[in-house]
């Protein structure tokens, strides 16, 4: 029978590997299913074995753990990693390249077998050893992160809405876009059936806190945000609205925006 937790071991020293399987081999959830020591062998082994759980070092030979867990998170974002290291100060680059989890070598079998599933079961798990700094680190630099996102000024938007979107609902929602933003709708690509990108552009910056906040108040618009809602998004139509020329070169902001359901 298959167990709940299914582990691949990244690490570039085959006793850390044998030893982590000996470590944890007894947990009745957990299952040791592959072992690599570098970035090819990883990838190659999460295409064949699909784990929901990696430990990953951070320093090894050629690419290292935070790149290819970035590459892991692209290739199967439901793929949990776990960086679990001798080094402390890489906390933010792993949290910020996709690891769930950043724990230290000197950690107990008990402590690691825990973490492991809260990692599992959604949770972030950082190590209580790591020094306080690092942790104050990691939280200043998002929070200036996320103020530094809410106040970009934005001359021109690719609004992304899902299927089905009705002609009549799409020309009215068109037009509330244009008064409520002062701006004019420059093209408008897809289908009923793959969903359509609108493309607007403002004649004043506005913030994009101040673009959501403005789209969260419109009677049609059920949600709207910076990464898809729901619905499916057909990738044509995204290569359409890429060619779609900028004015003056300008940078785009895409919001992706769900409209009421007729």
């Amino acid at each position: 029978m298959e167990k709940d937790i299914q582990i691949l071991v990244v690490d570039d020293h085959q006793v850390v590997r044998e030893g982590l399987w000996h470590l944890l081999g007894q947990e009745e959830d957990m299952e040791f299913v592959g072992q690599a020591a570098n970035s090819e062998e990883a990838l190659f082994q999460l295409e064949m074995l699909s784990p929901n759980i990696i430990l990953m070092d951070i320093k090894m030979p050629g690419v290292d753990g935070i790149e290819l867990t970035r590459r892991v998170k692209q290739k199967q974002p439901a793929c949990n990693v776990i960086m679990l290291t001798l080094y402390d100060e890489y906390l933010t680059q792993a949290i910020e390249a996709g690891a769930k989890g950043y724990l230290l070598k000197d950690i107990k079998r008990e402590e690691l077998a825990q973490a492991i599933r809260q990692v599992h079961h959604g949770e972030v798990v950082i190590s209580e050893s790591i020094k306080s700094k690092t942790h104050f680190d990691y939280e200043e630099r998002r929070s200036k992160k996320a103020e530094e996102g809410s106040s970009t000024m934005v001359e021109e938007l690719q609004l992304v809405l899902p299927p089905p979107v009705e002609a009549n609902q799409l020309m009215r929602f068109a037009g509330r876009t244009e008064e409520t933003l002062r701006s004019h709708v420059l093209q408008v690509v897809g289908s009923w059936q793959e969903g359509t990108v609108m493309t607007v552009v403002l004649n004043k910056a506005i913030s994009l806190a101040d673009i959501l906040n403005k789209f969260g108040n419109m009677p049609e618009v059920e949600a709207t945000g910076e990464k898809p809602l729901t619905g499916e998004i057909s990738p044509k139509l995204f290569k359409q609205a890429e060619a779609i020329p900028r004015l003056k070169n300008r940078p785009r902001k895409t919001i992706f925006v769900t409209l009421e359901k007729n």
